[in-house]
């Protein structure tokens, strides 16, 4: 459900889950359910678990999406319509494809819409290759109950943030993306770095009262 979060309008929206071939379909099957019952509409409404897009100019480019992912015949598990019982607002249902290929434009290029692309791999190795055959590098996840092997997966995986299990953030740490995900960092002690000024004294030797 992270990819629907604010209607898939984050930078840090988890949008490919790369699966186990032999548990792709299980997967698909269980996210399309998840994804089929969200309940759209206002966002002013207390029952609304998502909202819709910015403006009408993002819906048509995330249907562009929708509509180039289904001429690669990838699986269409769940929406890829406009909501029938919303008349109004820029909405888009809540989208699931299977079986989707990492170099396709779904999945290599940012939707910025409710849009989720589920890939197969063969084994762990061929995850981290997928997982790191992308522009972007700014958030990932390790679903695993292994701490463990979490921690050596995330090692492996080029996002500046990797949680285990959920996108986690937390803006007391580094925050910030590899490759096309941008420079810097925002949270932690890094993040005050550009807000000071660093001072650099070269000395011949060390004065006293620093030497001893």
């Amino acid at each position: 459900a992270r990819a629907a979060v604010m209607t898939g309008q984050v930078c840090a929206s988890l949008t490919r889950v790369i699966v186990s071939r032999h548990r792709h379909d299980a997967m698909l099957e269980a996210l399309a359910a998840a994804f089929g019952t969200m309940r759209v509409g206002d966002p002013f409404d207390a029952t609304s678990q998502m909202g819709p897009v910015a403006t009408a100019r993002q819906r048509e480019r995330v249907e562009g999406f929708i509509a180039g992912a289904r001429a690669d015949g990838f699986t269409l598990a769940t929406g890829g319509r406009r909501p029938a019982h919303l008349d109004r607002g820029f909405y888009v249902e809540p989208t699931v494809f299977g079986h989707v290929d990492n170099g396709s434009k779904l999945a290599q290029e940012e939707v910025f819409g409710p849009v989720l692309a589920v890939i197969p791999a063969d084994d762990e190795r061929h995850a981290v290759q997928l997982a790191n055959d992308s522009p972007y590098g700014l958030t990932g996840a390790v679903f695993t109950n292994d701490a463990g092997r979490a921690y050596e997966v995330a090692r492996a995986i080029r996002t500046g943030t990797v949680g285990q299990n959920e996108l986690k953030l937390d803006f007391s740490i580094a925050f910030g993306g590899f490759k096309q995900s941008g420079v810097g960092r925002e949270g932690g002690a890094e993040g005050l770095l550009p807000y000071l000024e660093t001072k650099t004294v070269l000395l011949d030797a060390l004065p006293p009262h620093l030497a001893g």
